[in-house]
């Protein structure tokens, strides 16, 4: 891919032969420096090696042997098949001498079978993750590229940027990504539009370590990025991560400087529409990183955007024509269409409480709020922080009780999701987090139950299940054995009741999931695995209930949490997954379950 951070890669172009191939593939892909040892010209016997590799012949030339890294840089970029062992006694001279040729290629340097300073180097240099040769049998070659991965089978690709670093900030990755969309689009009829929705086709975030994808990144430096192709992974077809422990710039013109992110973000989108690497210096989709020295397609990248976009038969969409300047991408909300009569809006959720409270409500043991620092997405701010800048004169701040502690969110588990007038909800152990209509955590959260609840017990550790009724917008709660019932301001009944007024057997412990189906407006009640249908108008449950989970084909036992939002679009949760429901066909959709708090929080680990 793309960065000059030393004068090496440019050294490569004098003597690059003129070759044109491109890879259309399919594996998941990032940007890495490998670390290699590069040992010299020094013949240095290798542990394992086949008897008489301590140095061969080719051409004459006196060959060093790879060494063992180098032997896995060859496998894990193609060149060397990957076998039940990882003995290099097993490879042929032949096979190493031909897999240096193909660095060497992929590298824009003489094919000469020698690993000579210059091979070493580049082996040794910035690069993308994804493997440069693809099998002969994955792949479909033409004259100039090969074709390895399918494209979208739509011309609508919508994207939604589940978070983004501080470094960056909010508005350049917005901005920057729909540059990159936009280069795309010019070549390929493809209409990119950014919603703010989880279901949408590429998902765009940051990283740290382990976040959730089995490629987990490795702090500043070597792995940069990663992108997956379309319906690659199934929940991760599309999707783009970047190392959030990077030090991400914007137009940095020099790696010393920080990694620009653009030049990043244009190759990983690359990846994103179907296309593998080029041995071709000058394409975007040149393996090794070369910073902000090109920022829009190469000759190259047009002939396989055009195959895999323009000459598609299976593409059925009419294509979009756009006009060159940069207003391609559009935004939208996960919102329904305006209805003919606009109702009534029903009143948000009180925000949490700040003003003074009746002693009642305060614990009687003084202790430290918070236990741990908790992050607010895109803002590098602890809860500490700031209720510390949002004290107010004569505002006694409560403490909590001891054996309080905030929830690792990030790990997901989440007790119960709702949309409550409007709003996302997510409850975990006795805290909740009210998200904004762009899946972002509102300022102030994570806070207690009670808090937005105002009378909720405090005694109450967690909500199992949660949903809004349609009749008259009342929140029902439910924890263990009891429920409430709460118009927003108040509880309708100032004590629990008994989940049995719900027509639940009396050996139920607690409801798993509740939400009302926006397929048929009905209230579903979850537990283990069987499920019940609610009339909430008549108080009543329906008849031949409860049924089994195989019901719901594709969605797991001993749910998390489920709910319908605004726009009709329904998910199951379980673990740190979500499952987005096809309501006609009644499955899931395809490409699921994906890691829900990537997603639904803007988590940068998992």
């Amino acid at each position: 891919m793309i960065i000059s951070v030393t004068p090496v890669v440019n050294e490569f172009v004098q003597m690059a032969p003129k070759r044109r191939r491109h890879n259309v593939g399919s594996s998941s892909v990032g940007f890495i420096r490998t670390l290699v040892v590069a040992c010299g010209l020094a013949v240095i016997p290798l542990q394992g090696a086949p008897a008489g590799w301590e140095s061969f012949q080719t051409s004459n030339v006196h060959q060093q042997v790879p060494t063992k890294e180098m032997f896995d840089f060859m496998r894990r970029y193609g060149y060397l098949e990957k076998g039940p062992s990882q003995a290099e006694a097993l490879y042929s001279e032949e096979a190493v001498v031909m897999a240096i040729k193909s660095i060497q290629r992929y590298g824009a340097l003489p094919e000469t079978g020698v690993l000579d300073p210059r091979t070493i180097r580049l082996m040794s240099s910035p690069r993308c993750g994804v493997v440069d040769q693809m099998p002969h049998e994955q792949s479909m070659r033409h004259r100039r590229y090969v074709i390895g991965s399918e494209s979208w089978r739509k011309r609508k690709i919508t994207y939604f940027i589940a978070n983004w670093s501080s470094k960056v900030g909010e508005d350049s990755v917005a901005k920057f990504m729909q540059r990159a969309f936009n280069e795309w689009a010019k070549y390929s009829n493809l209409k990119f539009v950014r919603v703010y929705d989880p279901s949408a086709d590429i998902i765009v975030g940051f990283g740290s370590g382990h976040h959730g994808d089995n490629y987990p990144f490795d702090g500043p430096g070597n792995i940069l990025a990663h992108a997956f192709y379309p319906y690659e992974m199934q929940s991760y077809g599309g999707d783009i991560h970047f190392d959030e422990d990077e030090n991400w710039k914007e137009n940095s013109t020099h790696l010393s400087d920080g990694v620009d992110f653009y030049s990043v973000a244009i190759h990983e989108l690359g990846h994103s529409l179907g296309l593998a690497h080029s041995p071709v210096y000058s394409s975007l989709m040149f393996p090794y990183y070369k910073g902000i020295t090109q920022g829009t397609l190469d000759y190259d990248d047009i002939l396989a955007v055009y195959k895999l976009y323009i000459q598609n038969p299976y593409i059925t969409d009419e294509p979009y024509n756009y006009p060159t300047e940069e207003t391609v991408i559009e935004e939208e909300y996960d919102e329904p269409s305006s209805p003919a009569t606009t109702p009534e809006p029903v009143p948000r959720l009180p925000d949490f409480v700040t003003e003074p409270l009746s002693p009642g409500d305060f614990p009687t043991t003084p202790v430290p709020p918070y236990d741990i620092p908790i992050t607010y997405v895109g803002d590098y701010t602890t809860v500490d922080d700031h209720l510390t800048r949002h004290q107010y004169e004569g505002v006694t701040q409560p403490e909590l009780p001891e054996f309080t502690q905030m929830p690792n969110v990030c790990s997901g588990g989440f007790d119960a999701v709702g949309v409550l007038r409007g709003e996302v909800f997510i409850f975990k152990g006795p805290y909740l987090w009210r998200l904004t209509e762009k899946y972002r955590i509102r300022d102030g959260y994570p806070v207690r139950i009670w808090q937005v609840f105002r009378g909720f017990p405090r005694d109450v550790q967690r909500i199992d299940a949660v949903y809004e009724r349609e009749f008259d917008n009342g929140v029902v709660l439910f924890s263990g054995k009891n429920y409430w019932i709460s118009d927003g301001l108040n509880f309708l009944h100032p004590e629990a009741r008994p989940i049995t007024d719900f027509g639940l057997p009396n050996t139920l412990e607690k409801v798993d999931a509740a939400m009302v189906w926006s397929k048929n407006q009905k209230t579903y009640l979850f537990a283990g695995d069987q499920f019940w249908r609610f009339n909430d108008t008549t108080g009543t449950l329906d008849e031949d209930y409860p049924r089994s989970m195989d019901r719901w084909y594709g969605i797991p036992t001993n749910l998390d949490a489920a709910t319908s939002v605004a726009s009709g679009k329904t998910y199951f949760f379980k673990g740190n997954y979500y499952w987005l429901y096809n309501n006609e066909r009644v499955r899931p959709e395809r490409g699921y379950p994906r890691k829900a708090s990537n997603v639904w929080l803007g988590c940068r680990v998992a």
